[in-house]
């Protein structure tokens, strides 16, 4: 297995030896309170975690260790003593394992050669590793998805989605940023998005040894936003955002149970969407807004109704975070971008405020973790009645900090185009 380009010898042989004196690891499902995967275990972007420092004003997060892993928007999974994340180093785009008490490579994986959008945004992966089992699935920006056992980054196996669904990859057109929808695990399968509108929007490929199961959806774009699964109506279901609509389907069989149209001028659904009290939460930029769908059953039908729809969210790729009744989003794309309170079952808006600006957040024991595109990490209260700072940290990191942040063992992790940061936010 290569290591990076731009490591030296010395780091090489530090490598080697850190992966040598690191206790065994062992191959588990993830526990409670792990984040093993984009936004958590639920993919809503809340962690459960308690006895965090909730007033930053009067103590500030202790810096445990700060790491230069590379270049990229791919966020941070975290199982045991395990990092996982991808980062572009030098020419060449890698899948990396990290050691959570020092940031220090415990492997390195050379995935292919960097992947650079026309619009240069920034080089890099953009989707995030999704942890199972003792293997990790990561997803390169050009198509190519590997299965890596967790242990050691051996390949277990490697496909391009783009040739499985024989959807078109629509690298270097103007709107397109590469392949950013991180992985689900759904049962004994792993759901991709290459994007295609020939009933290849969405891939389901067997998750032992990657060969295609189904495909489903014929509304072309999705490859941004990640896709769910949700229980409702007395079933399972995936739901996911295409370019230009909403849909839900069987997991199964790949059958379309629903599709509600929704999308803006550019087809770019980025954010994720969100289930909770039993409505999906959904917001694009460009136009779109927002909208709340109750999915119900009509005989022997799935059917969506909107419950309501506005222009009050226009979430440009971070997804939001809904909280004990309420929407806390990032609203803006090309211009002016603020943070705002939504009522989930209203959709108007509570409260508007212009800092943090765009912004990734999660959430835990009543805070939200806002991490600002120019570097600077904000907590706030999830308060629905005003905008309540309990601290910030200025110019933790620098612009674009774009990946959203992680939060595993009362440790929160936080990235740019160049460092991964480790923060000690336990109350003690």
């Amino acid at each position: 297995m290569r290591l990076p380009s731009l490591t030296s010898l010395a780091l090489s042989a530090s490598l080697i030896l850190s992966a040598n004196i690191l206790p065994a690891f062992v191959l588990h499902a993830a526990e409670p309170g792990e984040w093993d995967q984009f936004l958590g275990s639920n993919r809503n972007a809340i962690s459960t975690a308690k006895g965090l420092n909730l007033d930053w004003k009067e103590k500030k997060p202790k810096e445990v260790w700060k790491a230069p892993i590379g270049a990229g928007f791919s966020s941070i999974a975290c199982v045991g003593d395990r990092l996982f994340t991808m980062v572009n180093r030098d020419k060449r785009d890698w899948a990396v394992c990290l050691d959570a008490a020092n940031g220090k490579d415990v492997w390195a994986v050379d995935l292919d050669p960097v992947y650079r959008d026309k619009q240069g945004q920034g080089p890099g992966p953009r989707a995030t590793p999704t942890y199972d089992n003792g293997r990790v699935y990561c997803l390169h920006p050009m198509g190519d998805l590997f299965c890596l056992n967790a242990k050691d980054g051996s390949e277990v196996w490697k496909v391009n989605i783009f040739d499985e669904s024989k959807a078109k990859n629509p690298v270097g057109a103007t709107f397109y940023w590469g392949l950013a929808a991180s992985p689900l695990i759904e049962g004994d399968l792993v759901i991709v998005q290459p994007g295609g509108d020939k009933d290849n929007a969405v891939l389901a490929l067997n998750k032992e040894n990657g060969k295609p199961a189904w495909s489903a959806g014929s509304a072309s774009g999705g490859y941004y936003g990640s896709p769910i699964a949700i229980d409702t109506v007395g079933r399972r279901m995936i739901v996911t955002a295409t370019g230009s609509t909403l849909i839900g389907l069987d997991p199964k069989k790949g059958t379309e149970l629903w599709s509600h149209e929704f999308g803006n001028r550019v087809k770019c659904n980025c954010a994720s969407p969100v289930w909770v009290d039993n409505l999906l939460f959904y917001s694009a930029a460009y136009g779109a807004g927002a909208v709340a769908l109750e999915i119900v059953k009509d005989g022997d039908k799935v059917t969506v109704k909107e419950k309501w729809r506005n222009k009050n969210l226009g979430a440009q790729f971070a997804t939001s975070v809904v909280y004990e009744g309420y929407i806390y989003g990032c609203n803006g794309d090309l211009g002016r971008c603020t943070l705002r309170c939504l009522d989930l079952k209203t959709g108007e808006i509570a409260w508007e405020e212009s800092k943090p600006g765009k912004c990734s957040l999660i959430a835990a024991e009543g805070r939200l973790f806002c991490m600002g595109e120019n570097g600077t990490l904000w907590l706030l209260e999830a308060n629905p009645k005003k905008y309540v700072v309990k601290g910030e940290m200025e110019d933790l990191l620098t612009y674009k900090t774009w990946a959203a942040p992680a939060l595993a063992k009362k440790r929160l992790y936080v990235r740019d185009e160049k460092n991964l940061i480790c923060l000690d936010v336990s109350k003690d």
